[in-house]
């Protein structure tokens, strides 16, 4: 038996020796083929190859198919032979590629190429598409910043699984972050179930890519998940959703009718205020282009629902996304209700070293500290607002601070809490705000800092 195993070995030793010098030499050229592979793949200008060239390496591409399938059948059938059990031999597939290097493919290779690629042989497209819809969409979504926020239906086509990669992609890492903002508000108040699903129809709503572009980002983003945010009270009575329609060149938000239209980046700053409170108008000075400043006629009004105001008379928003914001908290406080105010303090913007000047004064697309969300515009009678949402989803109640600053004195900002925390047992109806409402009065000690003793208990600035 010795003897036997050791001639064994001996014969192994020597087929491995003849063997390997071809092994070695087949991965160093297979390699060199990959990379050049990969540097094709990732061309932009794939598209411009002269057709003679494409066809050229498209039949090398299958001779050399042929060849790999043949060796495949040989060495399998070797195999079998040698282990004294015949399996038929099995011609290698495109689906035999292990999955984790076609990913590193598809994961590196922008949409152009991919598209490229997919216009090719069916066998390839087929091999690609799983991996499209299981590992690269679901990798944007990540990358984009609504993981866990935004999810596409299983059924989508492979057409629209496309088309989701790039509405997805656009903006690049942390492109859809104003839409994962105001999503979680809409499920902190209430009005969404995370993540939301978009469907084939909410696809549809962009024909094309042109037509997305065309828009600026947000809105288009917004226009495909809208209408997953329900506004409801709790009788089940639903107030629309918070939807934004296009109409021709006009975007319009909770209505599709003429008077809900929103009006992207509008004259800054108002003729009547050179000098804003917050700064040289931080509306102009922080505007993202792809969440452009807004006005709107929309507010909400009690017994009627959703109504517009007159033309003149809407509030100018810091961008399109703090307009939706603000209209969830809008709903949440006026339809639903169920909230207490604290009294209004007026504080000195220069009060300790001027800590509410530099708080009013930073970009209004910034919440304070440990503050998920923030909300600002300027009303038409130069009434100034911020308001900094202090809970999330994590948290029983909402609530928020906001600071307000009136025509005719820049130097002082009004400041009130509004919470829907339900009021301390045995605490006494006439007691501080803070001792009322003592989880809210925490939050707003850690956001206010320096001016929390004179909101919260009074002491003077």
């Amino acid at each position: 038996m010795a003897a036997s195993c050791s001639a064994a070995a001996q014969m192994s030793a020597v087929i491995r020796a003849q063997l390997l010098p071809q092994v070695e030499g087949y991965r160093m050229k297979q390699a060199q083929v990959n990379s050049c592979i990969d540097q094709l793949l990732q061309m932009d200008t794939a598209a411009a190859m002269a057709p003679l060239m494409v066809a050229k390496v498209s039949r090398q591409f299958a001779a050399v198919s042929d060849l790999l399938a043949e060796l495949a059948d040989t060495i399998n059938s070797t195999i079998a032979l040698t282990r004294h059990s015949w399996t038929q031999a099995r011609r290698l597939h495109l689906t035999d590629i292990p999955a984790n290097p076609m990913s590193v493919v598809m994961e590196l290779s922008d949409l152009t190429t991919i598209a490229h690629v997919k216009s090719t042989a069916r066998p390839i497209r087929n091999a690609l598409w799983p991996i499209v819809r299981n590992l690269r969409l679901p990798k944007a979504i990540e990358r984009a910043g609504v993981n866990g926020v935004v999810q596409f239906d299983d059924q989508l086509s492979d057409g629209d699984v496309m088309k989701a990669m790039w509405v997805v992609e656009e903006g690049g890492e942390g492109g859809w972050g104003e839409v994962d903002d105001t999503l979680r508000l809409s499920e902190h108040c209430g009005y969404s179930q995370l993540p939301i699903t978009v469907a084939a129809g909410d696809l549809q709503i962009h024909a094309t890519k042109a037509n997305f572009l065309a828009l600026p980002r947000f809105c288009a983003q917004w226009m495909l998940v809208g209408c997953h945010v329900v506004l409801r009270r709790p009788t089940g009575q639903q107030d629309g959703t918070l939807q934004l329609f296009r109409h021709n060149d006009q975007i319009r938000a909770i209505r599709n009718e003429p008077n809900f239209t929103i009006t992207p980046n509008p004259p800054l700053p108002l003729p009547n205020r050179p000098v804003h409170p917050f700064s040289q108008h931080p509306f102009t000075h922080h505007a993202k282009p792809h969440d452009p400043p807004v006005s709107s006629r929309i507010t909400w009004q009690n017994g009627v629902g959703w109504v517009t105001i007159g033309v003149n008379d809407g509030p100018l928003y810091a961008s399109a996304s703090s307009m939706l914001k603000d209209l969830v908290l809008c709903h949440r406080l006026l339809a639903v209700s169920g909230f207490t105010d604290s009294p209004a303090v007026v504080v000195d913007r220069s009060a300790h070293g001027g800590h509410l000047d530099g708080i009013i004064t930073q970009s209004p697309h910034r919440p304070l500290a440990e503050c998920p969300d923030v909300t600002a515009f300027e009303g038409a009678n130069g009434r100034c607002m911020q308001s900094h949402v202090l809970t999330t989803s994590d948290d029983p109640f909402i609530a928020w601070t906001y600071f307000g600053i009136f025509p005719g004195d820049n130097q002082d900002v009004r400041v009130i809490i509004r919470t829907s925390e339900a009021p301390a047992a045995g605490v006494p109806q006439d007691a501080p705000f803070a001792q009322r409402f003592p989880l809210t009065a925490a939050k707003v000690r850690c956001v206010l800092g320096l001016i929390a003793p004179i909101v919260l208990d009074g002491q003077a600035p």
